[in-house]
């Protein structure tokens, strides 16, 4: 009985860790869209850095939303990464479609998702090594 609410609560887990990882990323995208919007509008930052600052935003936030979703997890890791990943493009995409008002498919939303989804499994696999790295120096350092 004890395992079947082992399993339940891994499964609640592994469901959950994705979409809080995608809440949080997308606050952290907000938060730098508007720095970004400060530096054009106070012109420390040319236009031309617009496409620049967007494309290191959705690869740092989707590096984000991966590297928490990956917390407390170090079997499929690289796979929820990933699901945080896609999750954090699939509410990206969805919420500026929204203030644009249209929504059109285009290969570069495809380029998007692969990268998000390569960038939140990347950053899933670096958290689970810096963890297993930080517990073996703590063996190490033990008497």
């Amino acid at each position: 009985m004890r395992k079947g609410n082992r399993r339940k609560k891994r499964s609640a887990l592994a469901l959950w860790n994705p979409i809080r990882a995608m809440l949080l990323a997308g606050a952290a995208a907000a938060a730098a869209i508007l720095l970004l919007g400060l530096l054009l509008y106070w012109e420390w930052l040319p236009d031309g850095a617009i496409p620049i600052g967007n494309a290191l935003i959705k690869v740092l936030c989707a590096a984000l939303a991966g590297f928490f979703a990956a917390r407390n997890l170090s079997e499929h890791a690289c796979r929820t990464g990933a699901v945080a990943g896609a999750l954090f493009w699939a509410f990206s995409t969805a919420v500026f479609s929204l203030c644009l008002g249209s929504f059109r498919f285009t290969w570069t939303l495809l380029s998007d998702l692969l990268l998000s989804v390569t960038a939140g499994a990347a950053a899933a696999a670096l958290r689970v090594l810096l963890r297993k790295k930080r517990r073996d120096a703590k063996k190490d350092a033990a008497p």
